[in-house]
């Protein structure tokens, strides 16, 4: 949950306040235009997904001295390559006020933008009087996917965070404890994919903070740290797509002589049993997820983690629901909440927030259930 007064709380709590959408411009953290209007916004935020964050927003200049904003070259005021817009909320209410950071992203491409000119009075000239271009935005994963290593590398440090550090160039926000990286490791182009195995031995996934630096989320569920009680809308969803009831594991033998390092595990019984007890194929089938990690280097480490790894994939995300209710900037994906349900008498569930989306006057939250 995003951290706020706990003044702020409870005006959210209230349902009586208002919404204003503001933004920052930046480029190489020296703001360029502060306390923009942000109008139509559109932000989501998937937890599975590499670019988490996603958003797009329009924006309406009017200049004293008749200049447009409407990008034409690289390196004008909103040409999207390399400026930034910090997204923020204004809360108020009466005499109270709070800006909520809600994320930093990058201009991603400026799909239109148009100007609107009138003749000038004595020279008879156009001068623009307003101009308006509309943004689509990315947080910084965006642009750590698209610096790719140029050969396999490996890492330079011991520490998981410089690690970390080194690989994004982001500030850190340091939420779980550093371990010491082994030295076999080795990227290849991706540096997303370097950062899932760098965090992936802390069973935790790399995510960012609303002012953009690198942190990491468990995969774990925590305590709930909210009640989804004002719900407009809850139905329930269950898919089969992520749910597997087999996992191979492969680890990397520090010994380049030694034997492949593989463990194989599988659901035995129930509904997602692989098979039947005659061997023939059961109703569900066989559906496999795969693991690798230069991280686990001895057998008993990949038998571990596969038999740790199978009863997570076998159940988590099978049964969900699409909550919505009125809009609320303090919901983050991997939050875990108690979901008061008005449709079944205050029926309560615990419940892990994997997708958000502010869209006008609701949010629309993606939960898994817990079972």
């Amino acid at each position: 949950m995003r951290d706020v007064s706990e003044q702020c709380r409870r005006v959210i709590a209230s349902g009586n306040y208002s919404v204003d959408w503001i933004g920052d411009l930046l480029y190489d953290s020296i703001p360029k235009a502060q306390n923009l209007d942000l109008f139509d916004p559109r932000f989501r935020w998937d937890m599975s997904a590499q670019i988490q964050g996603s958003g797009s927003c329009s924006i309406r200049w009017d200049d004293m001295f008749g200049q447009s904003v409407a990008p034409r070259d690289i390196g004008d005021l909103f040409s999207p390559f390399g400026a930034e817009l910090q997204a923020d909320v204004m809360i108020s209410a009466g005499a109270f006020r709070e800006r909520i950071p809600m994320g930093r992203f990058v201009l991603d491409s400026v799909p239109n933008s148009v100007e609107y000119a009138i003749a000038h009075p004595r020279k008879g000239e156009p001068v623009v009087v307003e101009s308006t271009v509309s943004l689509d935005l990315a947080d910084y994963f965006l642009r750590v996917s698209g610096d790719e290593f140029p050969f396999p590398a490996s890492p330079k440090s011991t520490s998981m965070w410089d690690e970390a550090q080194r690989l994004t160039g982001l500030p850190l926000f340091r939420s779980i404890p550093d371990r010491t990286l082994p030295t076999n490791i080795t990227y290849d182009e991706d540096r997303l994919e370097a950062l899932g195995k760098v965090f992936g031995p802390s069973n935790a996934w790399p995510a960012l903070t609303p002012s953009g630096a690198l942190t990491a989320r468990s995969k774990d569920w925590g305590d709930p740290v909210d009640r989804i009680v004002l719900v407009v809308d809850a139905p329930l969803a269950m898919r089969s797509e992520n749910v597997y009831n087999r996992v191979v594991v492969e680890g990397k033998n520090p010994d380049p002589n030694g034997p492949p390092l593989i463990a194989v595990r599988e659901v035995t019984d129930g509904f997602l049993r692989t098979q039947k007890a005659d061997g023939s194929r059961s109703p569900f089938g066989g559906k496999t997820f795969r693991y690798r990690s230069d991280f686990l280097v001895t057998q008993a480490q990949v038998d571990a983690y596969a038999a740790e790894l199978l009863p997570r994939v076998a159940r988590i995300r099978s049964v969900t629901r699409r909550v919505t209710e009125p809009f609320n900037p303090l919901r983050e994906a991997g939050d875990v909440n108690t979901l008061v349900d008005p449709f079944k008498r205050g029926e309560e569930s615990l419940v892990r927030i994997s997708g958000v989306a502010h869209n006008g006057a609701e949010t629309q939250l993606e939960v898994e259930v817990a079972e």
